[in-house]
């Protein structure tokens, strides 16, 4: 018996193959149904993960945008093609900038290609936290690494994190310290004694040392008076003061640092180029 449903085929023409009638598609109760009805929770969980989905992708677009600073910087200091003021002050900016970390400025100082006084602004804005991580490994790395391409005055920049730490209480290693202590460069010697020092207070031979040096005559004990002041210190804002003044003191009296300075002056928050005097 013919399907009552299906479509009746188109009038049959002579010489053509006669063509079969179409069902009725009808849908089952299931088809029918609305995509919740189908999926029920999962098809909230679908849409929850789709608005979390957008909300990671807007959280990381705003991230790159807030950064923006950091990435012209960053691409500044890094382009030789770029004058050696413009580059500086790249390095300043970022030195300064709370959203870079010490693991990024920590990398950039150590980089010999960038102009020096880039690498002293980076160096120099290190604090305690830069050896936090791995405390042995940063100060065999200060003690040991480098070779040419540390000068004196960068090894003592990248020395003051752990001196910063050894009054927070961090945890110091000494045997490289102790190396550092009888270094060549007299004002590493001073900064690393202080570490010692501080990091070990029962043990006061270091600490005689630092004193002995505040009290001679030679051109590193105006930085020893300080950081023995640094250990006078009861506070904790005292001792940071202290020692901040005596990184102040380093730009102007170290030798090579003084050197990678020269020249240059600060006017409107700018690092700029001043005529030497000849």
């Amino acid at each position: 018996m013919a399907d009552p449903s299906a479509t009746p085929p188109p009038p049959h023409e002579p010489g053509k193959p006669a063509l079969p009638g179409l069902p009725i598609v009808t849908l089952e109760p299931w088809e029918q149904r609305s995509n919740l009805e189908k999926y029920g929770t999962f098809w909230y969980l679908a849409l929850a993960g789709l608005v979390v989905m957008a909300g990671l992708v807007l959280w990381f677009a705003w991230g790159v945008w807030t950064l923006r600073e950091v990435w012209r910087d960053v691409y500044v200091l890094h382009d030789p093609r770029r004058g050696t003021v413009e580059r500086v002050n790249a390095a300043d900016r970022l030195a300064r900038n709370p959203r870079t970390t010490e693991r990024q400025r920590y990398d950039i100082a150590i980089r010999n290609d960038l102009p020096d006084l880039a690498r002293y602004l980076m160096a120099e804005s290190l604090t305690a936290e830069a050896a936090t991580g791995d405390p042995r490994a940063y100060a065999m790395a200060v003690a040991r690494s480098g070779g040419e391409g540390w000068p004196a005055w960068f090894r003592l920049l990248m020395l003051r994190p752990l001196a910063y730490g050894s009054g927070a209480g961090e945890a110091i290693e000494p045997v490289p310290l102790r190396e550092l202590s009888t270094h060549e460069d007299p004002m590493i010697r001073v900064w690393a004694l202080y570490t010692l020092a501080e990091s070990s207070r029962y043990n006061q031979i270091e600490d005689r040392q630092l004193r002995e040096i505040a009290r001679g005559e030679a051109p590193e004990a105006g930085l020893a008076a300080l950081l023995v002041k640094a250990l006078n210190a009861g506070a904790d804002a005292g001792r940071i003061a202290r020692l901040d003044e005596a990184t102040r003191w380093v730009r102007e009296h170290h030798p090579g640092a003084s050197g990678v300075w020269s020249g240059w002056d600060r006017f409107e928050g700018e690092l700029v180029r001043v005529p030497t005097e000849v």
